[in-house]
């Protein structure tokens, strides 16, 4: 039996089924008389909790340039109807403040 590249014990048996159980038997002992084994040992939970939070200022991230790319999408648009209103077009604002736009 190994936990994080560690032995913690091994048996021999007339079958791979029974040489396994009885290692883990004895493994179960050496963890039972060193209770902060698993503690000192395993970091899986914090390596875990580290990549979740990775993750989740990664996608906040990509959030907030998506935001900033539609705004800047939007201003664009925009701009580019206000440079448009001297070849015939019309921009005029509706009641919700968004420009709307009309061929004249």
């Amino acid at each position: 039996m190994v936990i994080h590249e560690i032995t913690l014990a091994s048996a021999v048996g007339p079958t791979a089924a029974y040489a396994a159980k009885r290692a883990a038997v004895c493994a179960l002992d050496a963890i039972e008389g060193d209770a902060g084994f698993i503690t000192r040992t395993c970091d899986c939970r914090a390596r875990t909790q580290a990549k979740k939070a990775h993750k989740k200022a990664l996608k906040q991230m990509l959030a907030s340039l998506q935001d900033q790319s539609d705004d800047q999408e939007a201003v664009e648009r925009v701009l580019t109807v206000l440079d448009g209103d001297e070849d015939g077009v019309t921009v005029e604002t509706s009641d919700s403040g968004d420009p709307q736009v009309s061929n004249t």
